[in-house]
């Protein structure tokens, strides 16, 4: 008997949905397609694991999401994202980024289907730059989107795109070209500017 199916069978059938869904996102995204996206994402992570059981980035990631620790991830990952354009704070740890983005559509998806958001550490979700304290202020887009708090940060929405695409895009390369190497590294802490040496200058507010 075959395998059932109507159309999308491997984790790349789903990244490229995942593409087509992004391409739909706009500056002041449909709530539709803001769906779509979070739930391909989503669905996107469930393939990866379903389909590399054994492999050992598989393991990495899912220990990373169930302790809620980036560090988890493999070092390579750090390499999925060569345009880091797309990072809030790019002198963050960009497993910290990837890990965040990942839980962040997770966590939609997941208070989507169950019709709540208890649990999760998604604290807001604006179509409007959220700055509530000086780190974000810093480091928030002030790009038309919609943003959302995860854990302080704050993501929009074609942030996240950035993210996921990127790093999809890359573990799925890694993972057919045979690699089967897991390499970890120290999380780096995030740098923040030196607010007082700012407010004597007198740039802030």
């Amino acid at each position: 008997m075959s395998q059932l199916s109507y159309g999308l069978e491997t984790p790349e059938d789903i990244l490229a949905k995942l593409t087509s869904d992004a391409g739909k996102l706009t500056r002041i995204p449909h709530s539709y397609d803001v769906f779509n996206f979070m739930v391909t994402a989503a669905v996107l992570n469930e393939w990866v694991v379903k389909y590399y059981p054994s492999h050992p980035i598989v393991a990495a990631i899912m220990q990373a999401r169930e302790r809620r620790d980036f560090s988890l991830l493999p070092s390579e990952a750090a390499t999925w994202i060569p345009d880091q354009s797309c990072l809030p704070n790019r002198h963050c740890d960009v497993r910290r980024h990837i890990h965040n983005a990942m839980r962040i559509c997770w966590e939609t998806a997941n208070a989507s289907k169950h019709y709540h958001w208890q649990g999760n550490r998604i604290k807001a979700i604006e179509a409007a730059p959220i700055v509530g304290n000086w780190y974000q202020y810093f480091f928030t887009s002030r790009e038309p989107d919609l943003y959302i708090d995860y854990e302080g940060e704050c993501y929009g929405l074609l942030q996240l795109s950035g993210i996921l695409l990127q790093f999809y895009t890359g573990l799925l390369g890694h993972m057919n070209a045979g690699q089967t190497s897991v390499s970890l590294s120290e999380a780096e802490p995030c740098a923040q500017p030196d607010l007082a040496h700012k407010a004597a200058q007198g740039r802030l507010p």
